[in-house]
């Protein structure tokens, strides 16, 4: 089991290590092609919308073929297109192809890589599911949980570290990783047989309680990424910042925050052990207090202050919602379940850009209150949820 568990955090790191990877090399690779500063969101938003798009769907073909064989076409799709972006910003670079159709090249290979991705994400999450029961589930979805923060914090910092030796560096590095992960799940992982359903599973959010622990998961994922794309913005207006000072406060933030994710998903593994309910209680909480004090006029080190406590809700919410949303279904759900959160998290990558932007332009405190509201919001609702659960067995 430990085995078995080890290799589905090192699957689901290296799919975000893969996805982050991406991110800290596209803003100079737009401006090296020649390209505007919006192209660039266009192709991460149509990446965002396959991968909301697909992770239902991988998640319902896991169930019915098994998780390994789709975690492997996860991989060997991830590797393939991390590859075909490649060799079309290459191709880029050296004036082979450009304009409009260079960007739609770049818009159709990223657009792979968003479609195979949450095949890894979903069918790792549904095998935990699979292997796991009541709070072992919890702590399995913590591993889960941890293995994404991993990634979100290390993916920019090797990125940044392969730039030394070259824009495209990151990409090769993304596509050998994918290589080694398929080569490992294929050895370290038992093949788990596709789930018979022996009746229909009812539908999404339907299954009693699941809906609310998506809708925790949509409003932690909306405080994730409201914060890592207007956190930079909101450090320069506020203190005033040089472009170099920014961008190496915005680093350090954010590496704050996913310090404190995964310090705070090991302590829950090791010594905590709270249920999923407890834990986005807490959480959010935590989230909520953190994004309240970005409001506050400090100085960087309150910002910072900010940034890790946001991170210790953050912490606690993901596997929380994660763990919460598994246990709402049987073993025979686990796929279409972790589908839905692969989607969940996708759609807030649509969603929170957009959003958070457009209401910086009207006042910059706006998305920090709006994304602590939704959170403390999602979290009351569960709370009351329960409470009349309980409320209406002892009536009957």
């Amino acid at each position: 089991m430990n085995k078995v568990k080890g290799s589905l955090f090192f699957i689901v790191f290296v799919a975000m290590l893969g996805l982050m990877l991406i991110a800290p090399i596209m803003p100079p690779l737009i401006r090296e092609l020649g390209l505007q500063e919006s192209h660039s969101g266009w192709i991460v938003s149509i990446g965002s919308v396959m991968m909301a798009l697909t992770a239902p769907l991988w998640g319902k073909l896991s169930d019915k073929f098994g998780r390994k064989p789709i975690i492997l076409v996860g991989f060997g799709g991830m590797a393939i297109s991390c590859l075909l972006f490649a060799v079309v910003l290459f191709s880029g670079l050296q004036h082979w192809i450009r304009g409009g159709l260079l960007l739609g090249w770049m818009i159709a290979t990223r657009s792979l890589i968003g479609i195979f991705i949450p095949a890894i994400l979903s069918s790792s999450q549904a095998y935990m599911g699979d292997v796991t029961e009541g709070e072992e589930r919890t702590h399995g979805m913590a591993l889960i949980s941890a293995a994404n923060g991993l990634g979100l914090v290390l993916g920019p910092a090797i990125a940044g570290a392969f730039t030394l030796i070259g824009l495209l560096w990151p990409l090769y590095f993304g596509i050998f990783t994918a290589v080694c992960a398929l080569v490992i799940a294929k050895v370290m992982i038992p093949p788990a047989p596709p789930m018979r359903q022996e009746k229909r599973v009812k539908d999404g959010v339907l299954q009693p309680g699941l809906g609310l622990y998506l809708m925790a998961g949509f409003s932690t994922m909306i405080g994730i990424v409201t914060l890592q794309v207007i956190g930079g913005f909101y450090l320069q207006d506020r203190l005033l910042l040089t472009s170099g000072e920014t961008a190496r406060a915005v680093s350090f933030g954010l590496m704050c925050s996913g310090v404190a994710m995964l310090l705070v998903q090991v302590i829950q593994m090791k010594l905590l052990r709270w249920q999923p309910m407890r834990m986005i209680i807490w959480g959010s909480v935590c989230s909520a207090v953190g994004m309240a004090l970005f409001l506050v006029p400090g100085t960087m080190s309150l910002y910072y202050g900010a940034f890790f406590l946001f991170g210790i809700g953050a912490g606690l919410m993901m596997p929380g919602f994660m763990a919460g949303a598994s246990l709402a279904v049987g073993k025979e759900g686990q796929g279409g379940v972790a589908g839905m959160v692969a989607a969940v998290q996708g759609l807030a990558s649509i969603v929170a850009p957009l959003l958070s932007t457009t209401l910086y332009q009207l006042d910059s405190s706006i998305p920090f209150l709006l994304a602590g509201c939704l959170i403390a919001l999602s979290a009351l609702v569960l709370l009351l949820s329960k409470g009349l659960r309980r409320s209406g067995r002892r009536v009957s």
